[in-house]
């Protein structure tokens, strides 16, 4: 995540606050069962600005929807018993076995920043346990730890695809995720690594240095030399993600046998996006990029000042495909008084907005930028209880995640999934199920709305109904605020396809608003 200030640590009266009054928006979808009207049509609405400030009560009304919108994923939390129960014992499970590691690890090894002294921090998503997802898939993980460039001990998990998977000749694709910042622990981005997995890719999350389970501190720290302190800093992240790869790629990995090399993606979220965004370009042996708000621009020829690679792994060129997401909103739920740069790149619709996109497209990049309708910075990280997210972004964000990483690293098709990646990431249709299932069958995993009818009374636990989207319009997800655009090759007829603004079925000229 990106350094936060005290106004941006939201409670949840500030939650309730926002919610109440828009109360008779709800509406509950029997087809996806949330609330239907946070993803209805978009319709073009004059806001009749006077004086800068909109004063069409439609205008208006929709806006107040749509905050209120980017608010329920706590909402159904809070109204989901099975949620309450997994939060506490798994929480404090994890945050046991965390002190445990600590301990075995010694003074030599004092573990990341703020987060590790709150209790709860490592929840995330109950449902997406290892354990329980190890059994409900047949997939693996394994705990590894490396070292960073400085020392510094970096812990993660490596990923491995269910064994009804089949490795393809050569290896399965792979993938390293490198975390946001502050309250970022690996464990909040078990969404994309188990669903890559169940996919068949081999995927590795990971602790910056100064998070979570990783050091605080480099091998030799002095005074005058301490790299990474005091953490939170670009080098965690870029160094990090440089760091991670080049010791994914080796024989230290205990999956390195299972994986083919010249199939490699990175992603990231926040800071650990802009990260990516720089080893992505500035590192040859990355294939291609997903950036879940902000892909930034780089300079090129800033590539040493950023992060440092082996000099025969160091790119000539920019030329990596990029896939970015982004949102109605950073972490604070806020009024369009009128209508924002539909660019972005401010409070709203992310710190970067389409810059990156914008580089690499007029660069002649394969790239894509997807803005989602009321989703927030919080989108791609399972925090619980207490900071703001809509419902169904995170489902959205991993059908582009995957139909991205097929497409540049699997030629665009994936066995598993009835449309080729690229008919996925161009539909203006309906969301296929691929978000939804995993590799044994229609079975979604996952946080998601309570169904006191699912109850098992010999299961605390049972009750949970994990969000889906198979069904949901394609437009109806994306922002009316900011451009959701691509620029992409088809792989079967070798032509560029581009669109302006995929909300407004992709016009020749891009309009003023989306």
């Amino acid at each position: 995540m990106r350094r936060l200030t005290l106004r941006t640590a939201l409670s949840l009266s500030a939650v309730a606050a926002v919610a109440a009054p828009m109360a008779m928006h709800a509406s509950a979808d029997p087809v996806v069962g949330v609330d239907s009207q946070c993803f209805a049509k978009a319709e073009r609405i004059d806001p009749q600005v006077q004086g800068g400030v909109a004063t069409n009560p439609a205008w208006i009304a929709r806006d107040q929807l749509n905050q209120y919108c980017a608010t329920l994923r706590v909402r159904d939390q809070l109204n989901n018993p099975a949620f309450g129960v997994g939060n506490l014992t798994v929480g404090a499970e994890l945050y046991a076995k965390q002190w445990q590691e600590q301990l075995a690890d010694g003074p030599g090894h004092v573990h990341g920043g703020v987060t590790t002294q709150v209790p709860g921090a490592l929840g995330a998503d109950p449902f997406r346990a290892i354990d329980r997802w190890e059994q409900l898939t047949g997939g693996k993980a394994i705990e590894v730890k490396f070292p960073s460039s400085d020392g510094a001990q970096l812990r993660g998990h490596v990923w491995l695809p269910p064994k009804s998977v089949p490795e393809p000749r050569g290896g399965y694709p792979a993938v390293v995720i490198t975390d946001g910042s502050i309250q970022a622990y690996e464990n909040l981005y078990y969404w994309a690594a188990e669903g890559l997995a169940q996919y068949g890719y081999v995927v590795m999350t990971y602790d910056v240095q100064g998070q979570g389970h990783s050091d605080l501190l480099p091998k030799n720290c002095s005074p005058s030399d301490c790299p990474g302190v005091p953490y939170q800093q670009n080098y965690n992240f870029y160094q990090g993600a440089e760091d991670s790869l080049s010791w994914f790629l080796s024989k230290g990995n205990p999956a390195r046998k299972d994986i083919n090399p010249s199939l490699l993606g990175i992603a990231g979220h926040s800071l650990g996006a802009s990260a990516v965004s720089w080893v992505g370009q500035c590192d040859s042996r990355v294939k291609t990029i997903v950036a879940w708000d902000d892909l930034v621009p780089i300079q090129f020829n800033k590539c040493a000042d950023n992060v440092s690679i082996p000099k025969r792994f160091r790119a000539k060129s920019l030329n990596t495909p990029a896939l970015a997401t982004a949102n109605d909103y950073e972490f604070n739920v806020q009024p369009a008084t009128a209508p924002p740069d539909p660019h972005g790149g401010s409070n709203m619709g992310g710190l970067a907005g389409d810059s990156g996109y914008q580089q690499l497209a007029k660069k002649g990049i394969d790239s894509e930028i997807v803005s989602f309708r009321n989703g927030t910075h919080l989108t791609y990280t399972y925090i619980d209880l207490v900071m703001y997210s809509n419902e169904l972004s995170e489902r959205f964000a991993f059908y582009y995640t995957l139909a991205w990483f097929d497409q540049y690293l699997r030629n665009g098709s994936d066995p598993y999934t009835s449309q080729s990646a690229f008919e996925r990431l161009t539909s203006l249709g309906k969301y296929d199920d691929s978000a939804d299932r995993n590799s044994k069958g229609k079975l979604a995993i996952g946080a998601g709305v309570y169904d006191p009818t699912a109850v098992d009374p010999t299961d605390p636990m049972s009750g949970n109904v994990p969000y889906e989207i198979k069904g949901v319009p394609i437009p109806n997800s994306l922002s009316f605020y900011f451009y959701s655009q691509y620029r992409l090759t088809d792989p079967q007829s070798g032509r560029l396809r581009t669109c302006t603004d995929m909300l407004a079925n992709c016009p020749a000229r891009q309009p003023s608003v989306p």
